[in-house]
């Protein structure tokens, strides 16, 4: 009997067995997404770090219109300031070195907290943009000639001497005269315009560029993208609020440093003197080092 029960087991696994061959049905194997498929093919044309890095703050000086030279401006004093602050807080060379190296990011956090009342300016006008693009896009089935058509409509009516030039100017230029591979200008377009939406209208461009019955999967990118624009004003507005909670945190945290200088000068000299006094201090140093790249992670918006 249970020979018998054993071979009926075996044979029903074997019959189910051939279904999943026959069938090709694999439960260990999750299903791809094609789209997701063929962008994984076009990773190639993506940019290097090094050029994510250079476009990021390309696109911040275009945005705060600072220079290079006022940025680097902007760190000397910024380190020089640290240095002198150090000095003055804990009247010690080396935790003044320390500071001054903490407050090297100091001029990035305030281009970026600068940057988003024009990034959001740019967003939106985006959802208009992409829109104009996917239209010419869909009639003509030619990128760079949809990009062209929005810039040439864009600059019809403005002088050229007050004509600002936008990531779309750039990207025609580019393939014009610098690179002719649309997917990699394509890829610096998307980096240029910290938007969640944008990306994957960018990405899903790269499919068309592939294959343009895919074209159409562009319209609902842009509806999506208008049903999240409320939720990116709010997130937007919060941003300032947020970074001067985060100021006015560190600044009381540090200023009982030079309470202690005035009210207990033995503690002061045990804290910046001696070899565990200066630990804490540079942990504290780095603490609100690392919070600040926190605030300003936690700060961004869910749709850039």
């Amino acid at each position: 009997m249970n020979l018998i029960y054993l071979s009926y087991v075996l044979v029903f696994t074997l019959i189910c067995l051939a279904l999943f061959l026959l069938l090709k049905l694999n439960p260990f194997i999750t299903e791809q997404n094609p789209l997701k498929k063929r962008r994984m093919d076009l990773v190639g044309a993506k940019p290097k770090v090094t050029e994510r890095i250079s476009i990021r703050f390309e696109t911040l000086f275009r945005q705060t219109r600072c220079t290079t030279r006022k940025f680097v401006i902007m760190i000397l004093i910024s380190v020089a300031g640290g240095f002198v602050a150090g000095t003055l807080l804990f009247d010690n060379t080396s935790l003044a070195a320390v500071m001054a190296a903490c407050m090297f990011p100091a001029p990035y956090f305030y281009l970026t907290v600068r940057s988003s009342t024009a990034a959001r300016e740019e967003i939106e006008g985006l959802e208009n943009t992409m829109s104009i693009i996917t239209n010419a896009y869909a009639g003509n089935d030619d990128i760079i000639k949809a990009v062209e058509t929005y810039v040439e409509e864009k600059n019809r009516y403005v002088p050229e001497h007050l004509r600002i030039p936008t990531p779309f100017d750039e990207f025609v230029s580019e393939i014009r005269f610098i690179n002719p591979n649309v997917e990699h200008g394509l890829y610096r377009l998307a980096a240029k315009v910290k938007n969640r939406y944008f990306n994957e209208w960018v990405k899903t461009l790269i499919l068309c560029h592939h294959d343009r019955r895919l074209k159409f999967a562009l319209f609902p990118i842009i509806k999506a993208m208008n049903d999240a624009k409320s939720m990116q004003i709010e997130s937007d507005s919060m941003m300032v609020k947020v970074w001067r909670d985060y100021l006015m945190t560190a600044g009381l945290m540090f200023s009982v440093i030079p309470m202690m200088r005035f009210s207990n000068a033995e503690w002061f000299s045990l804290l910046t003197r001696t070899s565990i006094g200066k630990f804490l201090i540079i942990l504290m140093l780095l603490t609100a080092l690392a919070t600040a790249f926190y605030v300003m992670k936690a700060t961004k918006p869910s749709n850039r």
